[in-house]
């Protein structure tokens, strides 16, 4: 496997130009996480357009605390870090506009189409790819956003857990082309910026319906574990910032929110 770092000079040449993201690089060769390198910085610091970049972190992050594994050099694990004073980013459209982003950036550096698992992975070939983590902290008057995403590159089978194996992937699984991550991040942070760079342009309607094309599921069977109870039903609806609607076997339709909520799909 290929563990050549990711290329700053040529990431810089690339995101020449963008309106927001890459106003600053970091890149480190371990730090336990991006997100929190992000979060705790002091807070006069303006980490707007900021973008952490490492090769492996020690304490990466997913969703509901779950860990996120990935061996060094192998995959893209970065953070934009945004700020917003003015409370012009509504309430969850970074969670509509990030996964997005990722998606038009994956495809266009490497041809692969990937699709929205709800509410923050990326899948393709019905395995998962990526994931999306994005966190806020207050900051008086100023909300500070932390970005993050884990995107698997250059793994084989052999580089995932056993328990893994059969529900995760990598590009190089999935791509006959060489994966270059430097290229693969530089077309993602561009994509990003586009969708960032003009609030006025933002139609919140036009952008959830977007998601919900490229999500994955509806109509399908699935398990919902919610509060420590196992829901069985079919997939009616996704409201991607808020819940899933379910049609329950046991009779009517029922919203599980993302907070804590884990869906398993039936075969």
């Amino acid at each position: 496997m290929p563990t050549g770092r990711i290329d700053i000079a040529r990431l810089r040449c690339a995101c020449a130009g963008l309106h927001r993201i890459s106003r600053e690089f970091v890149h480190f060769e371990e730090i336990r996480s991006t997100n929190a390198h992000v979060l705790d910085l002091p807070a006069d610091a303006d980490v707007d357009g900021l973008v952490a970049i490492t090769e492996f972190q020690s304490g990466g992050r997913g969703r509901q605390g779950n860990r996120w594994l990935c061996p060094r050099g192998a995959g893209i694990l970065c953070t934009v870090g945004l700020a917003d004073p003015a409370g012009t980013i509504p309430p969850g459209l970074l969670a509509l506009m990030v996964p997005l982003a990722l998606c038009d950036g994956i495809r266009a550096a490497t041809g692969v189409s990937c699709s929205i698992d709800w509410p923050n992975d990326l899948v393709a070939d019905d395995r998962k790819l990526a994931g999306i983590l994005i966190e806020a902290h207050a900051r008086g008057s100023t909300v500070r956003y932390a970005v993050g995403f884990g995107i698997n590159c250059l793994q084989h089978a052999g580089h995932f857990p056993p328990e893994l194996r059969d529900r995760a992937t990598s590009l190089d699984l999935v791509t006959d082309q060489p994966v270059d991550r430097t290229a693969v991040l530089g077309a993602i942070l561009t994509r990003l910026d586009q969708r960032l760079r003009d609030p006025s342009g933002w139609n919140v309607d036009d952008i959830r319906e977007q998601w919900r094309q490229r999500a994955v599921g509806l109509g399908r069977r699935v398990c919902v574990l919610h509060e420590g109870r196992r829901h069985l039903g079919n997939l009616v609806d996704i409201d991607p910032t808020a819940a899933i609607v379910v049609q329950l076997d046991e009779g009517g339709r029922r919203l599980f929110n993302a907070v804590n909520t884990t869906l398993e799909w039936v075969k």
